[in-house]
């Protein structure tokens, strides 16, 4: 009897014991530690909703913005007292409230969000009862918003509006921000520096940034400056800043191909701030003898070139300014170099329309170069002894053999050419008179006649008195109808008697010196 005592003693016992001993939370935590880690607390909100425990936020009010260190005010109802309370923040358990005992009625709950990411961030409240018994949990889920970093701000110092940016220079740029660094962005127009262009992080404060100045045209220039934190809060300073580089330059008054001769003067306008600059010009990678080093004042300036060494058409011309300092600026221009223009001729002799035999023509050349080369052309075709020869420049003179070609009217064109092979012409139309052998022999051949038939008689003792009265009659008549005609040159009579004129006027004197004694006899009978 006493050992069925005994036992029923124990078993009560142990059951008693037993139910003093509280079940894992899904997993064995204790407080202060990180085993709720791997849980969703999304499960506490949806699964625990004791009748025991009632919650009621008193400030700061569900989904308001948290910043810095802050108290949240709640009240606690339930029959269990104390209670433990953890809190998740984004599935993850905030360090400081981890099984953390806390007392019902008004409680604040002190949370540090500088520890916590920004934005709307989920918070869940987990409360279950510390006293031994059946466990009992409430889940309390509340969204706030952790804004601890304000926007930052961004001034820039210098240069001030009446300073240069010159060369590599910097901008001093006070950047103010909850954060201990910050991207900082500059542009120039527009573009992006290559130095800072929103990928470096610089830490807040006054300091110096450097940028490469010499890659902006001079002149005023609008830069903007960004500065963004790693939530994406940003501000943006911007100032116009006049730009001058150590050395620039611009050629005035010619442009690119544009032609250039003689002793060219060229206008330069220099941007620096020193009072002068080094200039050297080099033509063809070759440096120009008369403009190597020298020196051109800040601001507009005028310089002259020998531009006669050089050989006509393109070259490239690159000049070069330089400070004392190690700084250059080039630029590159294309000038036609033109020291010779066009040559022109004209015809100065001879004067007259109608020419016979080795002709003499005169031709006036004027050009630049002291002599050219001449080709004489007759109808077109070049006259071989007249071709691409040498004559020098102003008045010429060459001889042309008319009585190669026919008694006609002929173009004589003489063309000259200069060695970079500009050119021009002259033509003017002649008439080239000169007698073919035909009409000599047919002259002779009727003069003889007609000289033939008095002398016979004159060896027979015959008058020839009115015979020769005649002929100078005749001579005088034809001689007369030239005049008429306009005849008053040798050219000109050769031009106009031609093989039928011979016969005619032949035939005629023959014709008159047979009849004349048969009618001057028949007359004395």
């Amino acid at each position: 009897m006493n050992g069925k005592r005994i036992t029923v003693l124990l078993l009560l016992t142990a059951i008693f014991v037993g139910t003093l001993q509280l079940p894992p939370l899904a997993g064995d935590f204790t407080a202060n530690t990180n085993e709720f880690n791997h849980i969703d607390p999304g499960m506490f909100t949806a699964y625990f909703d004791s009748e025991n425990i009632s919650i009621t936020l008193i400030t700061p009010a569900n989904q308001s913005t948290l910043v810095g260190t802050v108290n949240i005010t709640i009240d606690v109802v339930s029959d269990y007292d104390p209670l433990n309370l953890t809190l998740f923040v984004e599935d993850e358990i905030y360090e400081d409230l981890n099984r953390t005992e806390i007392s019902v009625g008004l409680q604040n709950v002190t949370i540090d969000t500088l520890n916590l990411p920004e934005g709307s961030l989920n918070f869940t409240f987990l409360f279950e009862n510390a006293s031994f018994g059946a466990i009992d949990r409430e889940s309390y889920p509340l969204v706030f918003e952790v804004d601890n970093h304000g926007y930052p701000s961004v001034e820039i110092l210098a240069p001030d509006e009446d300073e240069l940016f010159t060369g590599l220079d910097s901008l001093y740029l006070n950047i103010s921000a909850d954060y201990t660094e910050v991207y900082l962005n500059i542009t120039i127009n527009g573009v992006p520096t290559e130095e800072w262009n929103g990928s470096q992080l610089v830490p807040v404060g006054a300091a110096n940034y450097t940028i490469n100045g010499s890659r902006y045209e001079n002149g005023d220039n609008l830069v903007d400056v960004v500065v963004v934190t790693e939530e994406g809060l940003s501000d943006e300073a911007e100032a116009i800043i006049s730009f001058l580089d150590h050395v620039r330059f611009s050629i005035i008054g010619i442009t690119n191909f544009g032609e250039v001769s003689g002793e060219q003067e060229i206008t330069i306008r220099v941007f620096t701030p020193y009072d002068s600059v080094n200039l050297t010009v080099s033509v063809d990678g070759d440096v120009a003898d008369d403009v190597s080093n020298i020196t051109v004042p800040e601001g507009r300036s005028d310089f002259t070139m020998d531009t006669t060494g050089y050989s006509e058409g393109e070259h490239e011309f690159l000049f070069t300014a330089y400070d004392g300092f190690g700084h250059s600026w080039s630029q590159n221009l294309t000038f036609i170099v033109n020291n010779h223009r066009e040559p022109s001729i004209s015809f100065t002799a001879p004067t007259q329309d109608i020419i016979v035999g080795l002709a003499e023509f005169t031709v006036n050349i004027e050009t630049t170069y002291s002599e050219v080369f001449l080709s004489v052309y007759v109808d077109g075709n070049a006259v071989d002894v007249l071709t691409n020869i040498t004559a020098p420049a102003g008045a010429y003179a060459f001889n042309l053999d008319t009585t190669l070609y026919t008694k006609w009217q002929h173009e004589v064109k003489v063309v000259v050419t200069t060695v970079e092979g500009l050119s021009a012409e002259a033509a003017s139309p002649f008439g080239f008179a000169n007698f073919k052998i035909e009409e000599i022999l047919s002259a002779i051949v009727l003069i003889g006649i007609a000289l033939s038939i008095p002398l016979m008689r004159f060896k027979r003792g015959e008058s020839v008195r009115m015979t020769l009265i005649v002929d100078v009659i005749f001579i005088l008549v034809v001689v007369g109808i030239f005049l008429a005609l306009g005849v008053t040159s040798l050219p000109l009579m050769i031009w106009h008697i031609n093989l039928a004129s011979i016969w005619a006027i032949g035939t005629t004197l023959v014709a008159t010196n047979w009849l004349v004694p048969l009618f001057t006899t028949a007359t004395e009978q």
